[in-house]
């Protein structure tokens, strides 16, 4: 019997091009909120979460093209250029995290000055830990598969696929962005959450990639992983930031328990 070899498909040697609409969706999704008030005074955390973001994006970007035009040696020095970068961009999310987690309780309780009435100190935590659910998930989403795609680095079958889920993280901070600050739509006709769009575009960029590896005879374990911790922790999202375990863990990282 001769053996065949799995029919392959141009969009991994091709990554980079795609990702550079990455580009487009951070100036779409940030120049409301970031560069059109870029002199203005701001957090220094959000500029160097900002810088080390650019750095991820461009890396994401220069890696499948070294790949392609056969630059293995250097894809490994920027791999491991990233083993540094990734630790400390995660880092910066969660202190940006927190930066918005107190922004956003101050903002409220200044609203009670205005004649709004005022909440508790307990709907405070509760409304701001809800408020922080999406960009701790994100945070989660990108640490779990960089990390999966780092043990994985020795199979670039595997490794190639982890690294994408992890860049997918990239939709939705832009893309939620683009929404509410460029199109004005802070939620969906029927109460969908404007965040839900970007989920589904991540389960369909999934599903469809792994409907082209098994239609290439190819190995679907890795794209079947991915699309089901995406899946049951979107889930997790919607449920999680309204329950009582959820405020008071971040009540707990946030440091917000002395208030």
């Amino acid at each position: 019997m001769v053996k065949t070899t799995p029919k392959a498909y141009p969009l991994y040697p091709n990554l980079g091009y795609w990702f550079l609409i990455i580009i487009l969706l951070v100036f779409g999704g940030f120049y409301h909120t970031y560069f059109s008030v870029f002199f203005e005074p701001k957090a220094t955390i959000i500029h160097v979460h900002f810088g080390l973001m650019t750095a991820w994006v461009v890396m994401l970007i220069v890696q499948p093209f070294l790949i392609k035009y056969k630059k293995k040696a250097w894809h490994r020095r920027v791999g491991k250029v990233s083993y540094v970068l990734v630790p400390l961009l995660l880092i910066s999310a969660f202190l940006m995290t927190k930066h918005g987690y107190f922004v956003y309780m101050d903002l409220i309780a200044k609203e009670a000055v205005k004649g709004i009435p005022k909440y508790t100190q307990e709907e405070l935590l509760h409304l701001s830990a809800k408020y922080q659910a999406l960009p701790m998930f994100y945070l989660f989403w990108l640490g779990l598969f960089y990390t999966l795609a780092i043990l994985n680095r020795k199979s670039t079958y595997v490794h190639a696929r982890y690294m994408l889920a992890a860049a997918l993280t990239v939709l939705g901070p832009t893309i939620d962005r683009i929404w509410f600050m460029v199109v004005g739509i802070s939620i969906f006709p029927f109460g969908i959450p404007v965040e839900t769009f970007a989920f589904v575009l991540i389960i369909i960029l999934l599903t469809y990639l792994l409907w082209l590896d098994n239609k290439a005879g190819r190995n679907t374990k890795t794209l079947e992983i991915c699309l089901v911790i995406y899946s049951i922790s979107q889930g997790l999202y919607f449920i999680a930031q309204d329950m009582v375990w959820w405020e008071q863990f971040m009540t707990l990282i946030m440091g917000a328990e002395s208030l």
